[in-house]
């Protein structure tokens, strides 16, 4: 059993259209700890709000090699067996990049971030760099780095949040008594989301029990219109519409109802 920690720099955050520039990961099997880093070539346009983010060039790529055909990627598919446990945070960018350069994933996924919502009930937000603070993690990442030959840490470089949350996965991991495989469930559990983030609540910090006391009915909606795509908010307005037999009954008609048109 062998544990990836990877994290990928790309052109930008188009799942469909971008591609991978920089792929870098820690390998860790029993007691032995290895890094690896690459940028890549790609012919896709990087987005210039991209490279405000992560500091990487067109010029820096140019006479670099194809993600497919660098170090990390083969060391990474050389092991992408269902044995082993691909761990990032946020497993949806990672994954699609890589299978958009033809690696289909085998290995069990751990997403730190998901894991965090389950796990870390007083954290203030789940970015990685709000945990890394909040919970101490910068105080140990420079001896950590030292040990795995990293230079410079500094955020947005793919290595630099790979040993972010490595360190994640490590305290998330005393929260489940070093249950690995409790953690691969946890990422395939959803979450009961509390606050609503989007639409014409954004940043009106209302929660979702808040909003189901004055209005079930937006919940209706949001069920037949924006739960079919995210199991979190499907999972979420579930919960709130089964606590009123009348409104999940409504909910579940015009879903039936829908479906005969799709």
């Amino acid at each position: 059993m062998a544990l990836f920690f990877v994290d990928i720099e790309s052109t930008g955050i188009d799942l469909e259209n971008d591609r991978i520039i920089q792929l870098a990961f820690i390998k860790k099997d029993g007691e032995s700890v290895e890094a690896f880093s690459d940028l890549c070539y790609t012919d896709v346009k990087m987005s210039f709000s991209a490279m405000g983010i992560h500091n990487i060039t067109p010029e820096m790529i140019e006479d670099k090699y194809w993600p497919y055909e660098t170090d990390s990627y083969r060391a990474l598919e050389r092991e992408n067996l269902e044995s082993n446990y691909f761990i990032s945070h946020g497993n949806e960018l990672d994954t699609i990049m890589l299978e958009h350069e033809g690696m289909d994933l085998k290995m069990q996924k751990i997403d730190t971030d998901k894991c965090s919502r389950h796990l870390l009930k007083d954290a203030e937000d789940y970015k990685l760099q709000t945990l890394r603070y909040q919970y101490g993690l910068y105080k140990i990442e420079q001896e950590v780095a030292k040990s795995l030959g990293i230079g410079e840490v500094k955020a947005h470089d793919a290595l630099s949040d790979v040993l972010w949350h490595y360190l994640l996965f490590e305290l998330l991991l005393t929260k489940v008594d070093g249950d690995v495989d409790k953690l691969v469930e946890l990422t395939q559990t959803p979450i009961l989301l509390e606050r609503i983030t989007f639409g014409k609540y954004k940043n009106k910090n209302l929660t979702f029990e808040e909003l189901f006391a004055t209005d079930p009915g937006d919940f209706v909606w949001m069920y037949n219109n924006l739960a079919k795509e995210w199991d979190d908010l499907e999972h979420t307005v579930k919960y709130w519409l089964k606590t009123n037999p009348h409104y999940w009954k409504i909910a579940q008609e015009e879903r039936k109802k829908n479906s005969w048109f799709d």
